[in-house]
């Protein structure tokens, strides 16, 4: 079993486009792209307590969760096309999604170089 896969507990159709898009182990996204990911995705999995996903959508998260942080144009683009294909993400899907994340920022291809 790969470890650092997008989700080695199970594929959703919502994932299996993700996975088309970036790779098996979300490859094509760099380390701070999955960092920021992995922020959006917290902010969104909260507010699902109080909203649906058509209320309150990946991508609002992504504004309310980041451009406090983050100066707005330094988000990648890569992370607007990821949350753009993750529209309707159940909580499910998004607290999957941060399980492989953390291990990819952990253990996997987007650890941290050691110097």
């Amino acid at each position: 079993m790969t470890t650092d896969l997008v989700t080695y507990y199970g594929q959703t159709d919502l994932i299996n486009q993700l996975v088309d898009n970036y790779g098996a182990h979300l490859e094509k996204l760099d380390r701070e792209t999955k960092l920021l990911l992995r922020v959006t995705l917290s902010t969104y999995i909260v507010m699902q307590q109080e909203y649906t996903p058509t209320e309150y959508p990946v991508s609002t998260a992504l504004e309310d969760a980041l451009c406090e942080l983050v100066i707005p144009d330094s988000i990648p683009q890569d992370l607007y096309d990821v949350c753009s294909v993750l529209n309707g993400l159940t909580t499910l899907e998004a607290e999957t999604l941060l399980e492989a994340l953390q291990h990819q920022i952990r253990w996997g291809n987007a650890r941290q170089a050691v110097n």
